[in-house]
């Protein structure tokens, strides 16, 4: 079963899990489920309680009977969240704020952002780079 099958069993049909073959429900994953229930405003206050005991406390089955004992029956529609992507920025440009601050790469990427413009033009100039 997909994820959206899922979803599906617990908020519409919320069938017993002992009607679902042994393949079904070794593809239930309570840390995927919790991630797309997440996704509506009115569940995240519940998923987020539920999750720390959803994820290695209780069993898949036991994670499937509490969200469609819980939750409102009815089909929803829930936007998936995507992450932001992260910018690129030039790789001697990373390298020459990582000598001057003597930091993490990693770091000075989060850094970056928060930098004028104005300010990493003057850092390349005392470094010999031009435009």
């Amino acid at each position: 079963m997909t994820i959206f099958e899922w979803i599906n069993q617990i908020l519409v049909h919320k069938k017993s899990w002992n009607s679902f073959t042994e393949s079904d429900q070794k593809t239930f994953s309570p840390f995927i489920i919790n991630r797309w229930l997440s996704m509506d405003e009115e569940f995240i206050e519940v998923v987020n309680y539920f999750q720390k005991y959803s994820i290695g406390t209780l069993e898949p089955r036991e994670v499937y009977k509490w969200y469609s004992d819980f939750l409102p029956r009815g089909k929803r529609f829930n936007k998936y969240i995507k992450s932001k992507k992260n910018k690129k920025y030039d790789e001697e440009l990373i390298n020459i704020l990582c000598d001057y601050f003597e930091d993490s790469k990693s770091n000075i990427i989060e850094y970056i952002d928060f930098m004028d413009k104005k300010q990493l033009k003057e850092l390349l100039k005392m470094y010999g780079k031009g435009k």
